[in-house]
């Protein structure tokens, strides 16, 4: 939902509804992705050529197929009742840091909620969350 919320994905805010997804482009701006979700409905626009031109400057997932996708999903979707997305178990959200990437303190000014699998999540202001790789 983050890429949504503040990444490369936020032209699909207008929805009004719970969605998320990624973007995505390849090298040289010659592939460009949206793949996205809401909790009734999946989809995926690519946009390119078949010769591997360009799409030029523009031709990223964000701004090219990002706004495919919206203009597919506001239809698809307008007969859906709103939902958000269930928490599966074993999931718990703490508010991050986005100067530091830890666990939000008191002090914290601009405070994000990240979910993580429980026993990963930071428990304190000084200490990161697990990762792959550190676990």
């Amino acid at each position: 939902e983050g890429v949504i919320e503040s990444g490369t994905g936020k032209v699909v805010r207008s929805i009004n509804r719970p969605v998320a997804g990624k973007t995505g482009t390849t090298n040289d701006q010659r592939d460009a992705w949206f793949i996205g979700f809401t909790p009734e409905l999946a989809a995926g626009v690519w946009v390119g050529y078949d010769d591997e031109r360009t799409l030029g400057p523009s031709g990223t997932g964000g701004r090219m197929a990002a706004p495919v996708w919206l203009e597919f999903m506001q239809s698809a979707t307008k007969e859906h009742p709103i939902s958000g997305f269930p928490m599966p178990e074993g999931i718990v959200c703490v508010n991050i840091d986005r100067a530091t990437g830890r666990r939000a303190s008191l002090e914290t000014e601009d405070p994000f909620l990240e979910c993580f699998k429980e026993g990963t999540e930071p428990t304190g202001p000084t200490e990161p969350a697990l990762t792959q790789s550190s676990q």
